[in-house]
C-alpha cells in the first residue's frame, strides 16, 4: 500500500521575520530554492501575499507582486486550489510564531 504524503503546514514570511506579514502554507516543497522555503498556499492566501507585496510608492517596481499574480492566474486556469508562491522570494519558516 502506498504511503499518503502528509502536508506540511508552516507559518512563513519574508526571511522568516516576525516583522513581516506572516502567512500559513497549505504545504511546502520538500526541497528549498537557494536555501529558501518554497511555500504552497491557498488562492486566498496568495491573493493576500500579492496585495502585501504591491509597491504603492512605485507602481513601476512591482515584479514580486506580478510574479505572484501570474502564479495565481496559472493556478486558476488549471483549476487548482493552491498556488506555488516561491516566485524567487526569500521565504522562510517563522519559528515559534503565535501571532498572524
Amino acid at each position: 500500500m502506498e504511503a499518503v504524503k502528509q502536508k506540511q503546514r508552516v507559518k512563513f514570511s519574508i526571511e522568516g521575520s516576525k516583522d513581516n506579514p506572516i502567512y500559513e502554507a497549505a504545504d511546502i516543497h520538500p526541497t528549498r530554492w537557494n536555501g529558501w522555503l518554497c511555500p504552497i498556499v491557498t488562492i486566498e492566501v496568495a491573493e493576500q501575499i500579492a496585495m502585501d507585496l504591491y509597491n504603492k510608492n512605485d507602481p513601476t517596481d512591482n515584479e514580486p507582486f506580478q510574479d505572484v499574480v501570474d502564479a495565481i492566474i496559472h493556478a486558476k486556469e488549471n483549476l487548482e486550489d493552491t498556488v506555488d508562491v516561491g516566485c524567487g522570494l526569500i521565504w522562510d519558516e517563522v519559528k515559534d510564531s503565535t501571532n498572524k
